[in-house]
């Protein structure tokens, strides 16, 4: 009797060591499968990015480039530890908007021709747009052309080319995937002149948008730009703080009168790296 409780205890202690192991496996595996889930949970309602890295939208360049200010804001990016993707000339197309949060960016700095547009309907309607580089066809993207995703715009009012621009309903509609908290900021005219770009950037995962709210000079905002980037990832002020560094130091611009404006306005008081949800 006693001799067979003992070779059932023997034959249950081999059994629950098997068991422990295959539990200690088991829970491996569950806390790994749970880690990659709350990962792409984060990453699909837009957390901050694995590996911080900044892009930078140059649709001015090469016509209207500016070497200095390239140099300046990639400089001030890379000390903050951000690897830096540059895109310019025919790089700034359509595609490049659509695959744009696909490239997971903590910051995308934008130079581009912008404005606010008036859609000719029935009722009519004011639209902020970001000009892209790719010529403009009537068969091309021809669905998102019907419902006003992407509109018809002419950078200049002598340029004989007609571009795509991108409305704020391309950027809710067809950008792929969600931006990790991105802070963008637009070196262009008028992106604040209203909201519904910036609010379209927002709702799709931005932390803030930072811009004008009229029209600007080409070498005012250049110039306002590269300090406002200094003053918020080499200093690290808040961007409030570097805002209003960059208003004192430059002033609204001289030929229009436009303002350096954010939205939301609650982004204020965080620094770049509270905005990108990184470790100070």
């Amino acid at each position: 009797m006693d001799k067979s409780v003992d070779g059932q205890h023997r034959r249950t202690g081999t059994r629950t060591r098997a068991d422990s192991v295959w539990t200690w496996v088991v829970g491996i595996l569950i806390v790994g499968a749970i880690v990659l889930g709350f990962r792409a949970i984060a990453a699909e309602r837009g957390g901050a990015a694995a590996e911080p890295r900044a892009v930078v939208i140059d649709q001015l360049s090469p016509q209207y480039s500016n070497a200095a200010f390239r140099s300046t804001t990639t400089a001030s990016f890379q000390a903050f530890g951000l690897t830096v993707d540059v895109f310019e000339g025919e790089q700034v197309d359509v595609g490049l908007y659509r695959s744009l949060a696909s490239r997971q960016p903590g910051v995308v700095l934008i130079r581009s021709h912008s404005g606010i547009l008036v859609l000719e309907a029935e009722k009519e309607e004011h639209v902020t747009a970001l000009f892209t580089n790719e010529p403009y066809s009537s068969t091309s993207h021809v669905s998102e052309q019907l419902n006003d995703r992407l509109l018809i715009v002419r950078p200049f009012e002598d340029d004989a080319e007609l571009t795509f621009g991108v409305s704020p309903r391309f950027i809710t509609g067809s950008m792929n995937g969600r931006l990790p908290r991105s802070i963008v900021i637009i070196a262009g005219c008028s992106c604040l002149g209203r909201t519904d770009l910036a609010e379209a950037f927002v709702s799709r995962g931005a932390s803030v948008v930072v811009s004008w709210d009229g029209s600007v000079s080409l070498e005012h905002v250049d110039a306002a730009t590269a300090f406002l980037v200094d003053r918020l990832f080499l200093d690290r002020l808040t961007l409030e703080e570097s805002v209003i560094a960059t208003m004192l130091e430059y002033g609204q611009d001289p030929d229009f009168g436009a303002l350096m404006s954010y939205f939301p306005v609650a982004a204020g008081r965080y620094t770049a790296s509270e905005l990108m949800g990184l470790p100070d």
